[in-house]
């Protein structure tokens, strides 16, 4: 099958060999290339995100069973290596949950210090934490790769934890300068909470790899003192639900993708002490059709780069570095889209979008990343969802 691009400005812990998707593969054509789209691995209960360990090892996490695993990059493996026992399914009226495992991101020092971070939904007597742990990855007695010493880094504060099943955020990205640790926390469907400069919800954090407050981060003013000091965590506030966080691999600039609401998702460059405005600034509306904020400016807070003019839905984003299978895309940005069931490609000019081009996968993208071989690869968020591998054809 041939897709087209359109252009425009509870599982359980268990050792199983993954079937290598049958060799399936499909094609796109796009202003550059025509893809190949190989399924390297299928049936993973809704993957939300990957990390490469090594030029043949990936990990995988798995947003409804909780579950991390280890799999290889031709297919013929995936190991479970961590299960989180506390994690928070929400079990509302409505059903409609994002908890679950989120983020798996390695850091900077990883070939020295093994240390792997995961983020996901806890539950707590308040309902659900946004967290995040630090496990060490390592040979285990029997040969098999094992993660180990896992601990607490980040517990979202008791305080700003609720029983929402609704925008967690949880995507991680590290600045690799530093070794300084970014996380999204989405407003938990609570549009005020993303003013609020003692919460923690509805914002950027920035921390160092102990999990500690980032001793640069800017502080935010509190309008009320007797609301209670700013959280010192906090590198930005006024953002809704970012589920796509990337930094820059040549300027380690931080640039987000945030969902908006119907409508208005937005390309945003993430810099410390910014208020990025929601639900004031917003080209988006109300899901029952009621207008919201002001539009698209407003004093003391910062505009998005880019409003998309259709719903994408972003998770997953990465710049496309040089070096790699495709030379015409190099820094560029790819955003996964949910909604759009593929690709978006933004070609930046000075910071300014100059093209967009959306490439059709015909399924919903969860994580995009690039590989150790140069290709990209993407996480496709089903309950039998995918590992897919995209490589130029020719």
């Amino acid at each position: 099958m041939t897709l087209i691009a359109r252009a425009a400005i509870a599982s359980p812990l268990v050792l199983f060999t993954a079937v290598p998707a049958l060799g399936q593969e499909e094609t796109a054509r796009t202003e550059h290339y025509d893809l190949s789209i190989q399924t390297v691995l299928s049936g993973v209960e809704h993957p939300w995100a990957l990390a490469f360990v090594s030029e043949d090892r990936f990990l995988v996490t798995e947003r409804n069973s909780g579950t991390l695993s280890l799999a290889s990059l031709d297919g013929s493996h995936l190991h479970p290596l961590w299960q989180a026992e506390d994690l928070f399914r929400y079990e509302g009226e409505t059903g409609r949950s994002q908890a679950g495992m989120f983020d798996v991101k390695l850091h900077p020092g990883f070939e020295d210090n093994g240390w792997v971070y995961v983020s996901y939904s806890r539950q707590t007597e308040r309902g659900a934490a946004v967290v995040i742990v630090r496990g060490t990855l390592e040979a285990g007695e029997n040969g098999e790769m094992a993660l180990s010493e896992i601990e607490d880094i980040f517990v979202m504060k008791e305080d700003d934890q609720d029983s929402s099943g609704l925008h967690f955020g949880g995507r991680m990205a590290f600045d690799p300068a530093d070794a300084s640790l970014f996380l999204s926390i989405g407003e938990r469907r609570n549009i005020e909470r993303a003013q609020d400069a003692t919460d923690q919800a509805g914002s950027v954090l920035r921390m160092t790899d102990q999990g500690e407050p980032h001793p640069d981060n800017v502080p935010f003013e509190v309008e009320d003192p007797e609301d209670g000091e700013p959280d010192a965590y906090l590198f930005s506030i006024g953002n809704r639900n970012i589920q796509a966080l990337t930094v820059h691999p040549t300027t380690n600039e931080l640039w987000a993708a945030d969902h908006g609401p119907e409508g208005g998702d937005e390309i945003q460059l993430i810099e410390a002490g910014n208020n990025y405005g929601w639900p004031f600034i917003t080209g988006g509306e109300d899901y029952s059709g009621a207008p919201i904020g002001v539009g698209l400016a407003m004093e003391g807070m910062i505009s998005p780069v880019h409003v998309f003019e259709e719903t994408v839905a972003p998770s997953g984003l990465t710049f496309v570095p040089e070096g790699t299978s495709f030379a015409e895309w190099t820094g560029d940005l790819l955003v996964g889209g949910l909604v759009t069931e593929g690709l978006v490609r933004i070609t930046l000019q000075d910071g300014q979008v100059a093209n967009e081009e959306v490439i059709e996968i015909g399924q919903r993208v969860r994580d995009v990343q690039i590989g150790p071989d140069g290709d990209i690869w993407l996480v496709t968020d089903h309950a039998d969802g995918t590992v897919l591998r995209v490589t130029p054809q020719g």
